[in-house]
């Protein structure tokens, strides 16, 4: 007597077909993390920074002297500009730029700050610029940091030596820069997703 060989019927082809369907995915993943596979290019315009860099809870003043607690730029999405000189002509056409970029986000776009940060309180508040740009973007907060500890880490964390333009997420940490002409079509779309994704802020 032979034994009988088990035959597929149409349902149990089906059965066999959904259940491999279904654990691809999975398989899948545990092939490229199993083998360390990345991406070689990100989608990103602008520089991840790895690990973000947390901020102190202080170290900035306003130009009047009067102090900017980091407390105050948490809960939101922050766009930052350093600008090592007095907001000459470059300076006051990047602050339009970004001005446009948070326009550009629509619906999204009250989920955006926008801060500029000088060298000092002092050169904030001998910038011949000052009462323009208060009078051109009444929303800008500008700020420097302060000789202190906390301000040294500030500066350390964007120190515009190499890069201009800064993100920081809702919870305080410096996450992407951009160097001194980003493309801001990029950085629009780096912002767009940050917002689409984002679960705070």
């Amino acid at each position: 007597m032979t034994a009988s060989v088990p035959t597929f019927t149409p349902v149990r082809r089906a059965m066999a077909l959904t259940i491999t369907l279904l654990m691809l995915p999975f398989l899948i993943a545990f092939g490229l993390y199993w083998f360390e596979w990345r991406p070689e290019k990100l989608s990103n315009h602008g520089e991840l920074i790895q690990p973000p860099l947390a901020l102190p809870e202080s170290g900035l003043s306003k130009a009047d002297g009067s102090p900017l607690p980091t407390e105050e730029l948490r809960r939101k999405w922050t766009l930052v500009l350093i600008s090592k000189t007095p907001c000459d002509n470059a300076c006051q056409h990047d602050l339009h730029q970004m001005r446009q970029v948070q326009v550009a986000l629509n619906k999204e776009m009250v989920r955006l700050r926008r801060v500029l940060i000088g060298s000092s309180a002092s050169a904030l508040a001998a910038d011949p610029a000052l009462p323009e740009l208060r009078r051109s973007y009444p929303d800008l907060l500008i700020a420097a940091p302060n000789t202190d500890a906390q301000g040294t880490a500030w500066r350390n964390a964007v120190d515009g030596t190499n890069h201009r333009f800064y993100v920081i997420d809702p919870l305080g940490n410096v996450m992407m820069r951009y160097t001194e002409k980003p493309d801001m079509a990029g950085m629009l779309n780096d912002l767009e997703r940050l917002l689409k994704y984002s679960w705070v802020g």
